[in-house]
């Protein structure tokens, strides 16, 4: 199979069902990433992180070969490509993510969807999960307190339906620009026996710690076809993409980087079984940075190609793998796709902050 074939098979199996099933204006499938083998994360998961196996789908990515791993059936050749799940076995912190044994029907309980300790990028937003669907928020905004390297920081909830499978309603809290690199961050949610409107009350206390890495900041420019990265505000490297063709094109905005998988397996009646490397989530639809060694020629000319995802020479994915982390948040300009928004992935820095202050679904002030 020539390089040119590849290609289109691969487009035809899984580009053009990735946007068809999952529209712009559908909900998001669930939040639910897949637990890759080869993935290196310093930081201990909580229960509430997503637990379950992999899941079929047929369209597996929004984007030619930076596509999530998922066994492609018969039975659900149109089912949502980007129904992946995770497991996690390791054990957490009951005061954040035990869910809350109390029978009264007035108690919420608050779970974090956040690892203690982990090492993020400065575009990670805290996220908390609630048992019940609250109407105030105004206590838990008053309530939590955030400090940067022992300082305090200005921060804020922003509230939305969830479809993590961990409650009706979630929240995202963040500070009105990215955190500061290589800082400790701690915060604060002491919320027991506050109300939360409606007669409802919060259950439980909570805390949570981590670190920031480098500040890194990756700028994709559909005009130029370039990614630019700066760390810590010094440039690192230019690096060329092909992006969405006209049909699938890629959203622009912010976007963070929620998972990455090393070694990504798939599979199509149409084409042999494939290995995607150096795989970075962007989106619940399907966007990621990923190495496209099948599309190489139309990345060098700065051709868009895929389905919608950013395809990157194989040794330019590899080195951007090894030095971007979750969190970090990748800002996209001049592409045609529908706006990036908040529940297309973690799309909290879209939302200006005069808005984000309103506390979104449920008010805070």
């Amino acid at each position: 199979m020539t390089e040119d074939d590849l290609e289109r098979t691969l487009r035809g199996a899984f580009d053009a069902h990735a946007h068809a099933s999952v529209s712009d204006q559908a909900s998001p499938p669930p939040p639910r990433f897949a637990t890759m083998p080869d993935v290196s994360v310093n930081s201990r998961s909580r229960l509430v992180r997503w637990a379950a196996p992999l899941t079929a789908a047929a369209a597996v990515v929004a984007v030619v070969g930076a596509a999530a791993a998922i066994s492609r059936s018969t039975a659900s050749h149109d089912a949502d490509q980007n129904r992946v799940l995770s497991q996690s076995n390791q054990s957490n912190q009951s005061n954040q993510s035990t869910p809350s044994a109390s029978a009264d029907p007035t108690a919420v309980h608050v779970k974090l969807h956040n690892d203690d300790n982990a090492n993020y990028g400065v575009g990670m937003p805290v996220i908390a999960y609630f048992s019940k669907r609250i109407l105030n928020g105004k206590s838990l905004q008053q309530a939590t307190t955030a400090t940067v390297n022992g300082k305090p920081i200005e921060g804020a909830w922003y509230f939305e339906t969830s479809k993590a499978g961990n409650g009706p309603i979630e929240a995202h809290f963040r500070p009105a620009e990215y955190w500061p690199g290589h800082a400790a961050v701690h915060v604060s949610i002491p919320v027991k026996g506050l109300s939360a409107g409606g007669g409802l009350t919060y259950d439980n206390n909570l805390t949570t710690d981590f670190h920031t890495g480098a500040a890194n900041i990756a700028k994709v420019d559909n005009l130029t076809h370039k990614m630019v990265v700066t760390t810590d505000g010094k440039p690192y490297g230019s690096f060329p993409v092909s992006l969405g063709i006209r049909f699938t094109p890629t959203r622009p905005g912010i976007k963070v980087i929620m998972e990455k998988s090393n070694d990504i397996t798939l599979h199509a009646s149409s084409s042999p079984q494939l290995h995607v490397q150096y795989a970075q989530r962007l989106t619940y639809g399907g966007e990621y940075l990923s190495a496209a060694e099948w599309n190489v020629a139309n990345i060098k000319k700065g051709v868009n190609t895929s389905g919608g995802g950013t395809n990157l020479l194989p040794a330019d994915a590899k080195k951007l793998f090894n030095l971007l982390q979750i969190g970090d948040p990748v800002e996209y300009v001049n592409t045609g796709g529908t706006p990036m928004q908040l529940a297309s992935g973690y799309g909290d820095w879209n939302v200006p902050w005069k808005v984000w202050l309103t506390g979104g679904l449920v008010p805070t002030h």
